[in-house]
């Protein structure tokens, strides 16, 4: 991804995702910690009344988890509506058991848009530009999500899941944040409380690197010690590839939550990871490579 610095807050696009298949943006930046004054319920309110005003008094509102505002603009009420709504509910319920401790604390404006038509007035409405992906972004300095759910949903519960690691786990890599996200993409939830990922687009990516010249640079162990920047260098398509598919290798494993939770929690003696990796599988990312390279291969 490319990055602009705007006001103090870090602005990563993927150029290359956006010319694919990829069509969404997050822009990412840490949050602030709200003061003593700050109240959740009243912030609810007012991103509702905000809506309404932008989008018309029959704009559908739901809250789920106390602190996500999903917002139906008219033409997208009923059934839509409804499934995104269900949709967020089940992801939270998985997302909240037993993966992430904690959630936003500040309430999260989600809006969801029929077709590119809205989607595009809004962003000019609001941002005074076009929308700056495809399929949907997550701009924290508003605290807002904003999709083209016409499109599917699969990028809505990648971006639930940024504000969660920003509460979780502030200090996590980009590699990490972005790998548990894309698992996302594709979500199965076989029972409530539950949520895995499955197959999908970003796999011919790390395929063709692993059987090629470029599989060098498509180990495992690459990932761990990765600076945010080269993430997002030349070769960021790879790397989501990689970081999608080491994260859905370990939670088929049952061993992505048990390891992201030491990590997070050792973190200030652990930076790379490496150690909390090799106490949950135990063996180290280098030799978790041969593995991980034959399930890639397989699946």
């Amino acid at each position: 991804m490319s990055e602009i610095r705007r006001k103090g807050m870090r602005i990563h696009f993927s150029m290359a995702a956006m010319a694919a298949i990829a069509g969404f943006l997050v822009l990412q930046a840490r949050p602030a910690v709200a003061d003593d004054s700050y109240d959740v319920a009243a912030d609810r309110d007012r991103r509702a009344a905000k809506a309404r005003g932008e989008l018309g008094a029959r704009t559908s509102v739901t809250t789920v988890e106390g602190v996500f505002v999903l917002i139906g603009p008219p033409g997208f009420q009923g059934a839509g509506f409804d499934q995104s709504v269900a949709l967020v509910r089940n992801a939270m319920a998985g997302y909240l058991n037993g993966r992430f401790d904690r959630k936003p604390s500040e309430a999260i404006s989600v809006y969801l848009f029929p077709n590119a038509q809205g989607y595009e007035r809004f962003c000019k409405a609001r941002y005074g530009a076009p929308c700056i992906a495809h399929y949907g972004f997550y701009h924290p300095a508003d605290r807002s999500m904003v999709m083209n759910a016409g499109l599917g949903l699969g990028t809505l519960t990648h971006e639930l899941v940024h504000p969660l690691v920003e509460s979780d786990f502030p200090r996590a890599p980009t590699w990490l944040n972005e790998g548990i996200a894309s698992v996302f993409e594709q979500p199965v939830i076989p029972r409530p409380g539950e949520i895995h990922g499955a197959k999908n687009w970003r796999h011919p990516r790390l395929r063709r690197a692993l059987t090629s010249a470029e599989k060098e640079h498509a180990r495992l162990d690459v990932l761990f010690g990765m600076a945010d920047e080269t993430f997002r260098d030349d070769a960021e398509d790879l790397h989501y590839a990689m970081a999608r598919y080491v994260c859905q290798w370990l939670d088929e494993r049952g061993k992505l939550w048990p390891f992201y939770r030491r990590w997070r929690d050792t973190v200030a003696v652990d930076p790379t990871g490496e150690k909390a990796f090799e106490a949950v599988l135990g063996m180290t990312p280098a030799a978790a490579n041969t593995p991980w390279t034959k399930w890639v291969l397989t699946i």
